[in-house]
């Protein structure tokens, strides 16, 4: 009888056998999660830069080729479709520098994505593009 007892009874290595199998599986887990949000979250912050440079390159060309506000504010419009960001006509601001050519292109734009459960989340940028003579 004594002998039945000592082999249904848990011994302290079992338990820690299980508690190590449960936080293997809580960092599994973690890692899965923060890889699909890394997965979904970098080419956001990729893109951005790429629509930064496009955005230095209208004000390039606004400087140099003297467009009016709205043909800059069409072409930040069009890029902006392209790129898939948000941009709004309130939302873009083009300042003239006093007595010289150079332009500065002021955008507020955003992205909104849709997570698992329906999660949505907005990602709001704003950039100032500088175009002078030199670019």
């Amino acid at each position: 009888m004594h002998r039945g007892l000592a082999t249904t009874r848990n011994t302290p290595g079992e338990r820690q056998r299980g508690a190590g199998t449960i936080g293997c599986l809580l960092v599994i887990v973690l890692f899965a999660v923060l890889g699909y949000a890394g997965y979904r979250i970098v080419p956001i912050y990729m893109e951005q830069d790429d629509f930064h440079d496009e955005l230095l390159t209208i004000a390039g060309q606004g400087t140099v080729q003297r467009w009016n506000d709205r043909v800059i504010s069409r072409r930040v419009l069009a890029l902006a479709k392209t790129m898939n960001f948000e941009v709004d006509q309130r939302n873009i601001r083009v300042e003239r520098i006093r007595d010289r050519p150079e332009i500065i292109v002021i955008v507020d734009y955003s992205r909104t994505e849709e997570f698992p459960g329906g999660y949505q989340y907005v990602f709001n940028f704003h950039y100032a593009a500088a175009g002078n003579l030199g670019w």
